[in-house]
C-alpha cells in the first residue's frame, strides 16, 4: 500500500510540475521597461517589505506550511537528542544545499540534446531574475518549486520515518526546521532585492555578497542565508573583488534588442548598488 501511495504521489507531483511550467515568468516578462531607468528606488522600512512579500502566493503558502508543521510537531510531545541531531544535520548541510542548487542548477549551461539546445526551467527563471534584480518578485520561488517543497519535504521525512531512520517526533522536527529554513531563504532573498537598507552587521554581509553576485560577477557568492558553502568551495573572494563580468545580467545568453545590454553595470554602478546612502 505504501508503494502504491508513493507511486500515485509521484505521478501527481510530476503532473503538477509540468502543468505549472506555463505559470512561471519568462525572461521577456522580467526585462525592465526601456523607458525606465533600472534601480531599487526610494528606501523602504522593514515593515513595508514584510507587507509586500505576502502580496505573493508562494510566501503565503510557505508561511502557512511553517505554521502547520509547527502544530504537527507540538501534537507529538516526545523530545530527545534525536531532535538536536536532526536539526544540526539540516543546518550543517543547508549552506551546501544553497550552493549546489544555485551554482549547479540555477546557473547550469544550456543542454545540447542532438541538434537542440534545452534549458532547465529553474535555469530559465533564474536568468529572468538576473535580468531584473531590481524587482524582488522575480527572485521569489516559482510555483512549481513551492509545490515541490510543500509536497516533497513532508514526503521525504515520512519516508525517513517509515524506513525506521528517525522516530516520528524527529521526522516532524526535521520537517519543521526544513520549512523554517526555506521560508527564511525566501524572506532574505526578497528583502535583498528591495530598497531596504541593512541595519545589522550580519544581514549586511548577506546583502552585500548577494548584490555582488548580481552586479559584479555571477560566478561567485552563491550562498544567500549562509556563507560557509562559498567559503569552503572557493567562491567567496577575499581582498579585491572578483573581476567585473559582462555576463552578470544575462548569464551568457543574449537577447536581440536587449535594453540591458546597453546598460551593463560598471564598477561605479556596482558601488551604487552597494551603497546604503
Amino acid at each position: 500500500m505504501m508503494a502504491l501511495a508513493y507511486s500515485i504521489y509521484a505521478v501527481a507531483f510530476v503532473s503538477l510540475v509540468f502543468w505549472t511550467r506555463a505559470y512561471t515568468w519568462t525572461e521577456q516578462d522580467a526585462l525592465p521597461s526601456p523607458d525606465k531607468k533600472p534601480g531599487f528606488g526610494n528606501k523602504i522600512p522593514l515593515t513595508q517589505a514584510a507587507k509586500e512579500i505576502f502580496c505573493f502566493w508562494g510566501p503565503r503558502v510557505l508561511a502557512m506550511t511553517c505554521i502547520v508543521s509547527l502544530v504537527a510537531r507540538l501534537c507529538v510531545l516526545e523530545i530527545s537528542l534525536f531532535d538536536l541531531w536532526v536539526t544540526a544535520g539540516i543546518v550543517a548541510f543547508w549552506p551546501f544545499q544553497e550552493w549546489l542548487i544555485h551554482a549547479w542548477l540555477e546557473h547550469h549551461a544550456l543542454l545540447h540534446i542532438g541538434n537542440r539546445e534545452v534549458e532547465l526551467v529553474i535555469t530559465k527563471t533564474h536568468r529572468a531574475h538576473h535580468r531584473n534584480p531590481w524587482n524582488p518578485r522575480f527572485g521569489l520561488t516559482t510555483t512549481y518549486f513551492v509545490i515541490l517543497f510543500v509536497g516533497g519535504v513532508p514526503m521525504l521525512w515520512s519516508l525517513a520515518f517509515a524506513l525506521g531512520l528517525v522516530p516520528l517526533y524527529a521526522a516532524l522536527s526535521g520537517n519543521l526546521i526544513t520549512f523554517l529554513l526555506i521560508f527564511n531563504y525566501e524572506w532574505i532573498h526578497f528583502l535583498i532585492h528591495t530598497s531596504y537598507v541593512p541595519k545589522s552587521w550580519f544581514y549586511r554581509r548577506l546583502w552585500r555578497n548577494h548584490r555582488l553576485h548580481h552586479f559584479q560577477n555571477e560566478n561567485y557568492w552563491f550562498g544567500l542565508t549562509m556563507l560557509s558553502g562559498d567559503r569552503l568551495l572557493g567562491t567567496l573572494p577575499s581582498g579585491n573583488l572578483a573581476v567585473h563580468s559582462r555576463m552578470v545580467m544575462n548569464l551568457g545568453v543574449d537577447t536581440p534588442h536587449d535594453p540591458i545590454a546597453e546598460s551593463q553595470p560598471t564598477t561605479t554602478s556596482v558601488t551604487t548598488h552597494l551603497s546604503s546612502n
